[in-house]
Order: C-alpha cells, then structure tokens, then sequence
C-alpha cells in the first residue's frame, strides 16, 4: 500500500543516480512510445466530426470516451459499462503465460475529503485489507499469500490526488485464482467492515507511513505547491494527511467517505492476461451487475483557482541537505482537448521540440565548468486546474544565478531561432524506431504494460490504441517533420502563459532573498541570445576488428538449451533462443577483473567505473555517441562486480551487431574524457550533504563498514579522496583487465544464433588473445561478519521522531544451494511473522522487512536480517518484538500454513521469472565459466518443495542466537544547547 507521489529518498547510488539523472543509462534509441497526450478528452460529437468518426457508437464507447474519436480503438480490448455505471476493460494476453493481472480503480482522491478528512483517502485504503463482509480482517493478505501472491510484489494499491487504485497480479489462470482475485475486489467495492477497533489497529501504520516519508524532501514539494499554486487545495491535500489529522479520523468518518465515493459510477476495473475474454467478461458481470451504491454520492469539491494573472514572483526554500536547484515556472489556465489525430501529431511535435532543448541542457551539463549538474523542460497539465511550463536545473552549491541565466537564455534560443532540421532529425529517428520496434514486438507486450495503457484512459480522456496506428501517424508525418515545423509546433504551445515563478533551493539563505531571484532573472532576460550553430554527426569509428575469429568449441547445454561457442583468442559466448519478447535481444559481458581489483590500501582505485559510459571513447565523446546512435536500438554501460567488470545491453536482432561493436569498442578505445570527471565534481557535495539528512541515507552510509568488520573496503570514502580521484590512476587500474582479461558473452531472446555468432566473431571474437579463463585473487574474496556484536548508534539529521531498528545474524555464504534456499524460506518466515507482530498487532511499522543476504563472492559470509521504521519512542518495544520473533523460530514448531504462505509467492516467483529473459541472462553470461551455477535453475523448485518445517526449525536454532544478533539503532542527533558542538552524525557507537 502506498501513495502516488513520490518524495525522494537517501541516495545510495550516488554515480547511478547521476547518470540516469543526464539520460546517460539509456538506450539511444526510445523502444515504448508514450501513446496519449496525458490531457485529452472525447466528450461530445462536435468535438471531432461526424464524417471522422470509426469507432462503434456503443454505451461501453460512449462511457470510455472514444466513441466520436477519429483514433481507431484497439480492438483486442473489450471494453464494456454496467448498468450501475462501473466500466470494465478485457484483454487477452499470454505475456506472461498462464497469469492474470487485475486493477480496480476509482476516480477518488485525497480531493475529494473535506477538511476534517485529511487523509482520509489514504486511510481508507489501507482499511480495504482490514477485515469486510466475506474476508475477516487480517485474512485477505493471508489468503493470497497462500495462493502464491507476495504482498507488495503481486497485491498492493495506492492513493493519490485524483485517484486510488488496487492491483492483484495473480501468478495464474485458473478458475479458483482468478474468482478469487474478482471476490476480493468486489469485497473492496461495496462489502468493507472500516470496524472501530480495526481503525485504531491501522492508525499506527499509517502514522508510521507518514513519518517515514516526512523529510526536507517532502517539506520541499509543499512549499513548491503552496508557492506555485496558491489559491488551490492542492497544498493541503496530500494524500497521506497530516499528524493530527491521521490522529482524528474515525471509523464513522471513514465509512462516510467509503459510502460517498466508493461507487459503481466512479470505478473501472482492468484486467489483461491468459484467459477466455467472453468468460471473463460473464465473470465480471455476474460480480458487479447489482452493485448498488449506498446513500448520495459525494460531489467532487472546489479544487480552488489559480490566478493566471499573478505577477512574477520567487521563492527559496532552504535546508542543509538539499540540493541547490533552480526552477522557472509558467501558467496558463487548463483546457480540456479531445483526443483526435490532429491533438496527436502535433503533440508529438511538441514533444520533439521539449527533447531537443533538453538534448541541448545535457550536453551544457558535460561542458567543463558548467553551472548546472542536469537541467530539464517538461510542458504538461495538472489537476484540471492548469498547465505549465518548467524549466529546472540541478546546480553546483552556489551557482544558481548562473544556473538561472543558462536555463532562461536557453529557453528563449529554442522560442526565438527554434530548432534545426539536424536536432529534429536525431529525435525524428529515435522516434520512428520506437515506433517500428513496439509494432515489432506487440504480440509480446507484457500484461503489465497493457494495463497500465488501458488504465491511463479511464477518465474517458483518451483513445486506447494500437502499436501500428502509432506507427502509421508517425511514418505520415516524417516527410513533413523538420526545424520549421517543430519550432511552430513548440512555440504555439508555448503561447499565452503567464509571468514566470522563480524558485531556488539552497543550503543557505540567498543573499538578497527573492528580490535577487527576480533582478537575475530579469537581467537575464534582456540579454540577447543567438542561434545554435550547427553540428556536424559523426561516423561511427569503430566497426572493423580485424579478421572475425575462429570457433574452435561449439556445444549445448540440452536441459535448458543454451549454445555454448569458444572462439581461437579464448572469448566465450553463450546463446539461450526464446520467445518471450519479439524482436528483442539481451546481452552481457563480463570482463574479468572487477572489484578484486581494489586494494585495502588503496579502497577507491576503481571508483570511476560507473563514469565510464560519460567518458565515451577515443574518437567520440558521450554526446557524440547520442547523435551517432540516434534511431538505433544500442546503449552503453559498465559497471563491475566483485570478479568482473560488464556490460549489458537491451536491443533488437537488427541491432545486434552494432552492439557487440559498441562492447568492442568499450574495452579497446575508452575515451576517459575530463568531462565526465568534472561532472562528477559538480555534483559529490551535493550527494554527500544529503546523506545524513534521513534514517534511511545515515544507514546506508554506515551499514557495509558494521557488517563487515570495518572492512575498508566497505567504508565510504572521504568526500575529499572522491574530489581527487581522475583518470590517470584509473586507467592504469584497468589496463590489463581490459587488454587480456578473460571475456565471456551472454545473448539471450529473439535471436538468430548463427546471427549472434557471426556479430561476436566479428567484434571480440577479433581481439587479440585473451585470458581463456577468469582469475580469483584470494585475498580480494576475504571478508569477515562484525566481531563486535554490542549495540550500535547511528545519528541522523533528519526528522527528531524518525528512527530505524536493524537486527543481523551471522550465517553463511550463498554457495551450498540447499540451504541457501532454505535460508531464503527463513527470512521470508520471518518477514510473515514480523509484519504480523509490528504492523497488524502493535501497528509501530508501516513495512517492516526480514531476509537474508549470502554472499557467492565471500565464502562464510552471509546474515539473516529484520529491520523496521518506527518512531524514536518505540525503538525498545519493536527491538524486543524482533527478538521475541526470532525466540519463537528458535523455541517454537513453524506452522504448516506459516510456511505454505511463505514458500508459494517464491515458487511462483520462480516460475515467473523462468519466462523472462532477464532471469535467463544471469545464467547464460556465465553458463561457460560457471556452469555449475545452472544447477540452481535446475534444482530451485525441487528444494523449495522439499522443505520441511522442521527444517527451517533446525536453521533458526543453528543461526538466530540471541547472543549472535547485532543489533543497530539509527535515531536523530540531539539538538544542542546552544553554544554547545553539533553531535557528529552517521556515527557508528557501541
């Protein structure tokens, strides 16, 4: 259960975040078009002409908004409407096989409450699992978990503004799952209890929901919304309420709220995956058909008004770990559209033009020097309340004037001199092979994605098409697509807003204060700008190795048909055919080398790796390469494990080929460009500064260096070696991995073997000799589990009620499958059993977690893990609730039906994943150098069966000693007296 709207947390992955941040982790070329204008709307006849109209004039069309659309509605959908006025959607898919996946969704947000109900929406749909007519309460989790659904992965739902939806993602077809799946709903609908007493159960974890959210991110976006769109509920109207109002809220009130909106009028149910549409279909109307809802709807109540005419103004919000940044904002009021093939195309117009300015920010960002870390620009409608235009812009700590200029002057280059017919030509093409390769793939679209296409249109607001009606708008408007008609399409939609609203956020006050806000920006608007000078694209350097390779081994794995081809320098390449995904290719490389490369002494020799993909090669720079590789379905990562460095890839057997020349090219010609180096720069201190700033970002900072006994490896590097680190160690590092070192190649999907065999021979199959094998330094794979088991503090500048509560016990590494897998059924036990006693009985933890972490680098390490988010009063009580739960594994029998709930969600999982390519990937990139690894594949299933209670009895006694448990605190440093020093934070202390 959760909310729609994101607040973002601690930030771990500090080189990951950055480069998804710049777009550098994508693919080149887009593969899943966005099919709708997010604010379209067919509503009457004469909003398209009669002479236009191709869709059946039927209630279900007329209710689903397409029945006067000029857009051809995808037949395979059955859509339909209830009597009551519920809409329903059908769809046949066998991506993945044998499953179906349910979304019940209402038109009902956190808009709807009242001023007293704050949250009440949010509470309501937590109350959906506690307990209605048919499912007592705390049975419906339980009831799916034995049918193989994992709470969060296969059932969950969440409540936004406008909206609250629940998915069951059932892991199969047949009639008892899926009646299942269609009674629960229907209990959701019209049957829940919202008992008193189960209220005050649920209130504590959706205070605690509240209060793990509750940061300086968070504060943020409030006060963005009360500055941007004062006049308006939205401020006082997130959906997860407030501290006070969670506290108030009653059941009556809550029932009130159930009764006034949850409603056959205000619901859509979706369902796609294996099964017979007609049967389906009779299921569904013998469910819903006498639905009724009790007592008046609820009307939607005033949203409030904007003032569009408002003058310019400006707004700072400031903390000591937020990242400085610089928005400008332009509203204009909100129109409703109808979706029709002219709002498409010039849409799309729209679109290219807001890609190519932020193509232009992105590359301002690799510029040696540059103001800004990222920028963005994004034109789009909120709320039936406005749209608006945005520009943003991460900054270097203290350069937002500069940010602001770049980004305004930017912005009014594109509106002044527009855009080139070379800009328009790199988007048209990434476009168009989108395009081909959705068409391509549509008779494997996953059920998933499916859904989500038909849910997004049931406001009624937009058509819900095909793969070739996309095709065929965008290879019509291709010939007439170019500079000229993406720069009137840009500057049209851009017309009319109003003044612009400034906002910075900074670690410290601005000098100045708003004032200085808007004199920049003013400033900044009366400088001239000019044109962008044409760039020429490049040719691809890199496509002849030498003479392809020979293959000197050439077998097969039968069992799970996997071709296994040794070329004469010593590359390995294994090949696993499927058919899950049409026209789609995975592909890995693994290096030998990795992280056993890095030294105790020297813990960051290989920090740079993730930087790899910014330092592009030789002959072309990273932004080079996105204009070379427009329209082609490559992409360029590396990244490195603990025996290896690899790259992966995700394209089409078109593209093959010139992917393996991309993987070549990577180990022969890296181009360890200062640009990315100095980017890195920009952005660490922003990074660094935030990781105190929630529970979650102290944890991560500390957690590796506890577990491991201090391990240097492990423990974070001073923010001050990271800003010293350049090039010329690294590579030096990597020399000898990238030149001799062991290859192996994993390629998996729709994908000709002979075609992949002549792609890698031609590429590194070429190379000179390589290693025929990979290499293991023993004491690179040396790490021991903490000797020091006293408690630990760790300090956060966060919240002062936030707290995190860790327990760890030592166990064992991941190489004995047996009890791998029985240690895997252990902590999901164990989840089961804490979320019981944290979250349904005492109602101190919103999702509280257990498992297991063992490791196949280290051998003897490993743990088994519980952790909860509670509040700092609770910290005692919930670590003696952990400690009782693991007492009772200990000292008590595991009941049958505990261990059935656990295990099936696994065994389904396992099966699921059987059926996709990205699980087989790990696999056949290794199917050669570690063949023995398959066995797990092959004997998962048996294992899981085969387990016993008793068995995981003998495991708890063996591992969750209570004079073995590590036990971790992370609470907020205290507020010091004044005159008084700061407590460190992120301090681990015994």
């Amino acid at each position: 259960m959760g909310l729609m709207f994101a607040t973002s947390g601690a930030m771990i992955r500090i080189f990951i975040a950055l480069l998804a941040s710049l777009g550098f982790t994508a693919a080149f070329a887009q593969t899943a078009p966005a099919p709708l204008p997010t604010d379209a709307q067919t509503s009457t006849p004469a909003d398209v002409a009669m002479g236009t109209r191709v869709n059946a004039q039927t209630p279900a069309a007329t209710a689903w908004g397409y029945a006067n659309s000029d857009i051809p509605v995808d037949p395979d959908v059955r859509f339909g409407v209830l009597a009551n006025g519920m809409k329903y959607a059908l769809r046949h898919n066998a991506t993945p096989q044998s499953s179906v996946l349910m979304r019940l969704h209402f038109d009902v947000g956190s808009f709807y409450e009242r001023d007293d109900e704050r949250g009440a929406a949010h509470f309501l749909e937590h109350m959906a699992f506690n307990g209605s007519t048919h499912v007592p309460e705390g049975e419906m989790v339980a009831l799916l978990e034995r049918k193989g659904l994992a709470f969060g992965a296969d059932t969950n739902a969440s409540t936004g503004f406008e909206a609250t939806s629940y998915r069951l993602d059932l892991p199969g077809n047949g009639d008892d799952l899926v009646d299942t799946g269609l009674m629960l709903f229907e209990e959701v609908a019209q049957e829940l209890l919202i008992a008193p007493e189960a209220v005050e159960r649920e209130r504590g974890v959706v205070q605690s929901e509240r209060r793990t959210g509750d940061n300086y991110a968070r504060h943020n976006i409030v006060d963005a919304m009360q500055f941007g769109l004062a006049g308006t509920v939205v401020p006082d109207r997130l959906p997860i309420g407030t501290e006070a109002s969670i506290a108030a809220l009653s059941a009556d009130q809550l029932r009130n709220f159930y009764n006034g909106t949850y409603r056959p009028e205000r619901a859509t149910l979706v369902i796609v995956g294996d099964f017979d549409v007609d049967a389906m279909e009779a299921r569904v109307i013998a469910r819903f058909a006498d639905w009724q809802g009790r007592g008046a709807a609820r009307a939607a109540p005033s949203r409030g008004r904007l003032d569009f005419a408002r003058s310019s103004a400006a707004d700072i919000f400031t903390h000591p770990a937020i990242a400085e940044t610089v928005e400008i904002d332009w509203l204009k009021p909100w129109e409703l559209l109808p979706d029709t093939q002219a709002l498409r195309q010039e849409s799309l117009l729209q679109s290219i033009g807001e890609s190519i300015l932020r193509r232009r920010f992105s590359r301002i960002a690799l510029s040696s020097g540059a103001p800004i870390i990222g920028a963005g620009f994004s034109e789009s409608g909120a709320f039936d309340l406005l749209r608006s235009a945005s520009l943003t812009a991460q900054t270097r700590d203290g350069q937002w004037r500069g940010a602001l200029a770049l980004i305004e002057q930017e912005y009014r280059r594109a509106m002044d001199h527009g855009f080139t017919d070379a800009e328009v030509a790199e988007q048209l093409a990434g476009i168009v092979t989108g395009a081909r390769n959705w068409v391509a793939g549509q008779n494997t679209r996953d059920s998933g994605g499916l859904a989500g296409q038909i849910l997004s249109a049931a406001d009624g607001r937009g058509v819900v098409s095909t793969p070739d009606t996309y095709l065929a708008m965008v290879e019509a408007m291709t010939p007439g697509t170019n500079g000229a008609s993406v720069s009137a399409a840009f500057r049209a939609e851009l017309q009319n807003y109003g003044l612009p609203l400034i906002r910075v956020t900074s670690k410290t006050p601005v000098e100045g204060g708003e004032g200085a806000l808007l004199s920049a920006y003013d400033a900044s608007s009366r400088i001239a700008v000019a044109a962008n000078a044409a760039q020429a694209v490049a040719t691809f350097a890199y496509t002849d190795f030498g003479t392809p390779g020979a293959v000197i081994s050439d077998d097969r794995i039968e069992d799970v048909n996997i071709r296994r081809v040794r070329f004469a320098n010593g590359v390995m390449l294994n090949i696993k055919r499927t058919d899950f995904d049409s026209d789609s290719v995975q592909m890995m490389v693994r290096v030998d080398g990795g992280g056993q490369l890095v030294t105790r002494a020297d813990p960051t020799r290989l920090a740079l790796t993730p930087l790899m993909g910014l330092g592009g090669l030789e002959a072309h720079s990273a932004d080079d390469l996105r204009s070379i590789f427009a329209g082609r379905s490559v992409s360029r990562s590396f990244g490195a494990g603990q025996d290896a460095f690899g790259m992966s890839a995700s394209t089409t057997p078109a593209d093959m080929a010139l992917q393996a020349q991309i993987f070549a090219a990577t180990l022969l010609h890296p181009g360890y460009r200062p640009e990315a180096v100095d980017l890195l720069r920009r952005a660490l201190p922003a990074q660094y500064a935030a990781m105190d700033a929630t529970p979650g970002g102290a944890l991560g900072r500390e957690i590796n260096a506890i577990l491991s006994n201090n391990d240097p490896l492990t423990i974070l590097p001073p923010l001050e070696a990271m800003m010293a680190l350049d090039w010329q160690g690294y590579r030096v590092a990597v020399a000898d991995s990238l030149a001799h070192g062991a290859i192996e190649v994993g390629i998996v999907g729709d994908v000709d073997e002979d075609a992949a065999i002549a792609a890698i021979a031609a590429t590194l199959g070429a190379l000179p000799d390589r290693r025929p094998a990979f290499t293991r330094d023993p004491a690179a794979f040396e790490r021991t589990f903490a000797q020091d088991l006293s408690l630990r503090t760790i300090m956060h500048r966060g919240e002062a009620d936030q707290a995190i509560i860790q327990a760890y016990w030592p166990a064992r590494d991941g190489r004995d499958l047996h009890e791998t897998l029985q240690l895997t059924l252990l902590g999901s036990v164990m989840q089961l059993m804490l979320t019981a006693e944290l979250r349904e009985k005492l109602g101190q933890s919103y999702s509280p977690s257990a498992g297991t972490q063992l490791s196949d680098d280290f051998p003897g390490y490993g743990y088994l893990f519980a952790s909860a988010s509670v509040a700092r009063g609770s910290v005692e009580s919930v670590e003696a609730a952990i400690s009782a739960v693991a007492t009772r594994l200990r000292d008590e029998p595991i009941p049958d039906d505990l261990l059935s709930r656990a295990r099936q969600p696994l065994i389904e999982a396992f099966t699921q994943s059987q059926r996709e390519n990205g699980y087989w990937l790990g696999y056949v990139g290794q199917a050669t150098s570690r063949a023995d690894y398959l066995d797990r594949n092959r004997n998962a299933m048996v294992e899981y069966q085969a387990t016993t209670p008793g068995d995981l009895s003998i495991l708890a006694r063996r591992y969750l000693l209570a004079d073995h448990m590590l036990r971790i605190r992370v609470v907020a440093a205290p507020t010091p007296a004044p005159g008084v020093a700061p407590v460190a934070a992120s301090t681990a202390t015994p």
